[in-house]
């Protein structure tokens, strides 16, 4: 008998019987405009920092434990992702983008560090629904020959929302005031939550109910993937220090305007986008463990040259280069983790790659936030973020020689 059938499965997804039709076009870019609203959001109130920083005199350690909030995100998501394997609600994605656009509307009525905090966790409450909500519904609703191109669909969009908050959220926050974009934010989640409700019937909906399921145990899947677990860290940690203290730096230490420096760190966003859709393509090329290798080899000369040049002819060119290669090591290790893992423990292996990813990210901004306060300096962040490319370059570097000696590696 197959092995498959030995594994002890205890939840079943329950689909309509009907047969399978074209893809409900309206109902992916009413999910994916969700996703663009929620890390556009998110994005948004990191885009404002610089001016923040003025204005209510935020020092490097409060900004660095407003990343710290990310681990909120963690948790919830969790405890939402369990909910929705239990019981799937079209509506949690209405619920959580109304928390994002509640929680800019408190915004306009704070100023000081601990409102913004309290607005913080809040944030991040919402922020926590659409990935464990979004992207399963959308894996459920587009199964087969679909689901990549679907899957595609909303991570470009919701890095457009990404893209768009920080090329205009600190031009906007200088020509009216920091409370401008926050208007436009609240506005655009609020309005995902109307989309979400009249432009999507129930009976467009073709995913319904799962029920219990168990696999694979989760200690089994991390054993599978505990090398990677630093690179896994890192990624997130490199992503969230590069944006939280990035236009900062420039800002504090090289009098860049916030709307300049935001744009500067939107192109690098923008081009690591663009190169993580040639994936595909790159891999076959080069193999997965090149292109890591080379991701956290550019990454630590990257931000360690971001830390001694400020003119835009060098910042532009260097961001460029480092988004196109960070940007490839994300979906490196999604699929290195596709090839370690059974597809009984698929759930499991990302919600832990992911867990890791921004609790990772959490911890670095915070410890980041603590040393540049204690050196006056923003910049030291970014050696930070060095060392941890680094570090991840030899772990990945181990993993291929123990991967080649087991002939599981290319």
């Amino acid at each position: 008998m197959d092995k498959l059938l030995e594994i002890k499965i205890s939840r079943i997804v329950i689909w309509d019987a009907e047969p399978r039709m074209a893809p409900n076009k309206k109902l992916l870019w009413v999910i994916s405009f969700h996703h663009a609203c929620n890390d556009g959001t998110l994005m948004a109130l990191v885009a404002l920092l610089p001016i923040l920083v003025k204005e209510m005199g935020l020092t490097y350690y409060e900004v660095g434990l407003l990343g710290f909030g990310l681990l909120i995100t963690v948790v919830v998501q969790f405890v939402v992702g369990r909910y929705a394997d239990r019981i799937f609600s079209r509506y949690l994605l209405e619920l959580g983008a109304a928390l994002m656009g509640a929680s800019f509307l408190l915004m306009l009525l704070i100023d000081d560090f601990v409102g913004l905090f309290t607005v913080v966790i809040a944030m991040r409450v919402g922020a926590s629904f659409y990935h464990p909500v979004g992207t399963s519904w959308i894996t459920r609703e587009f199964a087969g020959e679909y689901v990549e191109t679907a899957l595609g669909v909303q991570s470009g969009v919701g890095n457009l929302g990404v893209i768009i908050a920080l090329g205009s959220s600190g031009f906007l926050g200088e020509a009216f005031s920091w409370r401008a974009p926050c208007i436009l934010w609240a506005g655009l989640n609020l309005s995902a939550v109307l989309l979400g409700f009249f432009m999507v019937e129930e009976s467009e909906i073709r995913t319904r109910v799962t029920r219990q399921s168990s696999a694979i145990a989760p200690r089994q899947t991390l054993q599978k993937m505990w090398i990677l677990v630093l690179p896994i860290i890192a990624g997130g940690a490199l992503y969230q220090i590069t944006s939280y203290f990035g236009p900062i730096s420039l800002t504090e230490r090289s009098g860049w305007t916030a709307g300049g420096a935001d744009l500067a760190f939107a192109i690098w966003i923008g081009v690591g986008t663009v190169t993580s859709y040639y994936f595909g393509a790159m891999s076959t090329r080069y193999g997965k463990a090149a292109l890591l290798t080379a991701g956290y080899l550019v990454s630590a000369v990257s931000v360690l040259s971001l830390t001694v040049v400020s003119q835009w002819y060098l910042v532009a060119p260097i961001l460029a280069i480092y988004g196109a290669f960070l940007m490839i090591t994300y979906p490196a290790l999604f699929s290195i983790m596709t090839d370690i893992t059974h597809e009984s423990e698929r759930g499991t292996a990302f919600g832990t790659l992911f867990g890791f990813q921004l609790g990772g990210g959490a911890a670095f901004v915070y410890m980041s936030g603590i040393i540049a306060d204690a050196l006056r300096n923003p910049g030291y962040a970014f050696v930070i973020a060095a060392v941890l490319a680094l570090v991840s370059l030899a772990t990945v570097l181990m993993w291929h020689g123990e991967s080649s000696r087991n002939g599981a590696a290319r």
